[in-house]
């Protein structure tokens, strides 16, 4: 399995947790969180979503898009957990072209209240506050490509088993080598 699967959604959606069920259905797989890329920036970091964070953002994804192609390069099925958020989709796409593999972008979005329950009961890695989790949130409400999935309702299994239908069925493509 050689494709790129781009699983976003605001925090709390559970990417992560999807991403890992995904990696443990086949046998060459990476995971790759752009909050660890993120981590990676130790000086003069920004947090993501606030003002100044534009240049921040791009060179970090266009840094997780290089890696992921790499890993696509060598026969690896990779699957990016990130806030891929409207205005870096493209950035992406373009970033992973050079590793001619087919690449899906699936956007979890439960409901707002699944959203903010889960995102309190979990550890941050970045302090973020509701009204930050809410402005995120908004981000989100018109689709921009791929396929958006209601994750609210189901578990990590059944999310990754949608997720894997749509990217089966084609609804999830946003690029593909001719």
């Amino acid at each position: 399995m050689s494709q790129i699967v781009i699983v976003s959604g605001p925090p709390g959606a559970g990417k992560s947790t999807v991403c890992e069920a995904l990696c443990e259905r086949y046998d060459r797989t990476v995971h790759l969180e752009t909050d660890d890329v993120y981590a990676w920036v130790r000086m003069g970091f920004v947090p993501p979503w606030k003002e100044g964070s534009a240049e921040q953002n791009m060179v970090v994804s266009r840094a997780a898009a290089r890696a992921a192609a790499a890993f696509a390069e060598a026969r690896y099925g990779v699957f990016i957990d990130g806030i891929v958020g409207p205005h870096l989709l493209p950035l992406y796409v373009e970033e992973l072209k050079p590793a001619r593999v087919p690449v899906h972008f699936v956007l979890l979005l439960p409901a707002i209240d699944d959203v903010l329950r889960r995102f309190d009961g979990r550890e941050k890695r970045v302090p973020m506050t509701r009204d930050d989790m809410e402005h995120n949130y908004a981000m989100f409400r018109e689709p921009y490509g791929g396929k958006v999935i209601d994750s609210g309702g189901l578990n990590a299994q059944q999310t990754a088993d949608a997720v894997m239908d749509a990217c089966g069925r084609g609804e999830a493509l946003v690029w593909a080598p001719d």
